[in-house]
C-alpha cells in the first residue's frame, strides 16, 4: 500500500533543450480525432495529426525529477530504451482540497514541473482539457502525435523530438469510436514500435467494452506485425487481469517490474493520515469515496518481433501531495516506466 509523505511542490516550468529532428508519422485515432499540431479541442473530428512534446523515467515523486545524465536520446538507436509516462490529469481542475485561490493555472504548472521533470521518451495523458493545442503550448520539445476524446475529455500521444515515425501511408487510419491515439515510432533502421494512449470504457460493467477495446488495439498492431505499448486510464480491475494477460497475450509492466505494493494503485483516496506522515487524496471534498484501484495501466505486447530486456521499472507520479495533506494534483496518480526493447531477427 502507497505510505506518501507529505510535501510541498515547487513549481517549476521546466524547459527541455529540444532536438532539432522532424518526425513524420503513422497515427490512427478514434473517434472524433486527428490533429494537426494546431489543432483545437473543437477540431478533433479531423483526420491526421502533429507533434508536440512529453516526458521520461525511473523513480520520481510529484515535486520533480532529474533528467538522465548524459543522456539525452535514452540509448534508442542501440539498446532501443525507453522511458515512458502516462497520467488522468482530470483537466488540470484543482482539488476541492486546494486552497483558495488555486486555480487550473496553478495545477498546469504543477503538472509541466511534473513532467517535464521526467525527461520521458513518450507520454500519454488523459482527460486533457485543451487538445492538441493545449499540449503543443504547454509541452516545448515534444511533437503532439494526436487527440481524440474519450468519455471524459481527450486522450493525447506527446513523443520526444527527435523519435522518428515511418512515412504515413496512403490511407491514414481513424478507429471508429475507439478512445485511443496510437503512432509508429522508428526504433533503428529496420525496427518499429506502436504506442498508443487510451481512455477506456469507464465503471465495473464496462468490463466487456473494454476488452473490446484493447482487441481492437491488437488488431491493428497485427495488421501492421508489429509490437505495441499501451499506456493510460484503461478502468481496469484486478478481475479483468486473466482476460487482458492469458486470453489476449498483454504483459502488465508493473507485474514485470515486481509488483511491488508501493506502486500498486493509480487510484488511492483511502485516508492514510493515522499513518506517519500520512496524507489523504481528498480530491473531491468532504464526500470523497474512499478506496483503491489500479485503473491505469501499462501493457506490452511483442507479436513474436520484440520482448522486454531484463526488468522494467514503474514508478508512480503525482502521488505526493500539494498544499498539504489533502490537496493532490489529480483523482490519479500518474506511471512512469523505464525499459529495454530487444528485436527478434526476421
Amino acid at each position: 500500500m502507497t505510505e506518501p509523505r507529505r510535501r510541498r511542490v515547487t513549481l517549476m516550468v521546466g524547459r527541455v533543450e529540444s532536438i532539432a529532428a522532424a518526425i513524420c508519422l503513422t497515427v490512427f485515432a478514434g473517434g472524433l480525432i486527428a490533429m494537426s499540431c494546431t489543432l483545437s479541442s473543437n477540431e478533433a473530428s479531423q483526420n491526421g495529426l502533429k507533434v508536440t512534446r512529453s516526458f521520461p523515467s525511473g523513480h520520481h515523486h510529484a515535486d520533480a525529477a532529474s533528467p538522465k545524465d548524459g543522456d539525452p536520446d535514452h540509448s534508442l538507436g542501440g539498446a532501443k530504451e525507453l522511458v515512458v509516462a502516462s497520467m488522468n490529469i482530470a483537466a488540470c481542475q484543482p482539488s476541492q482540497s486546494a486552497p483558495p485561490g488555486w486555480n487550473e493555472s496553478n495545477s498546469t504548472a504543477a503538472l509541466r514541473g511534473i513532467l517535464l521533470g521526467l525527461d520521458a521518451d513518450v507520454i500519454a495523458l488523459q482527460e486533457c482539457p485543451g487538445g492538441a493545442r493545449w499540449a503543443r503550448d504547454h509541452f516545448p520539445g515534444y511533437n503532439v502525435l494526436g487527440a481524440t476524446y474519450s468519455h471524459a475529455d481527450q486522450v493525447i500521444l506527446l513523443v520526444r523530438d527527435g523519435l522518428k515515425s515511418p512515412s504515413a501511408p496512403s490511407g491514414e487510419r481513424a478507429v471508429t469510436g475507439l478512445p485511443a491515439v496510437i503512432a509508429e515510432l522508428e526504433l533503428g533502421s529496420r525496427n518499429s514500435l506502436l504506442v498508443a494512449s487510451v481512455h477506456l470504457e469507464p465503471f465495473e460493467r464496462g468490463d466487456r467494452k473494454r476488452q473490446s477495446q484493447m482487441r481492437s488495439l491488437l488488431d491493428i498492431a497485427d495488421s501492421k506485425s508489429s509490437p505495441i505499448l499501451i499506456l493510460g486510464d484503461t478502468n481496469m480491475r484486478d478481475t479483468e487481469d486473466e482476460a487482458m494477460e492469458d486470453e489476449l497475450g498483454l504483459q502488465d509492466i508493473w507485474k514485470l517490474a515486481g509488483q511491488r505494493d508501493e506502486s500498486r494503485f493509480t487510484w488511492d483516496t483511502m485516508d492514510h493520515r493515522n499513518e506517519i506522515e500520512g496524507v489523504f487524496n481528498r480530491y473531491y471534498g468532504s464526500g470523497t469515496r474512499q478506496y483503491q484501484r489500479r485503473y491505469d495501466r501499462m501493457y506490452f505486447h511483442g507479436a513474436n518481433k520484440a520482448k522486454m530486456e531484463g526488468k522494467p521499472t514503474f514508478e508512480l507520479i503525482a502521488n505526493h501531495p500539494m498544499t498539504s495533506n489533502l490537496d493532490f494534483l489529480s483523482d490519479h496518480f500518474g506511471m512512469t516506466s523505464r525499459f529495454s526493447l530487444s528485436f527478434l531477427s526476421e
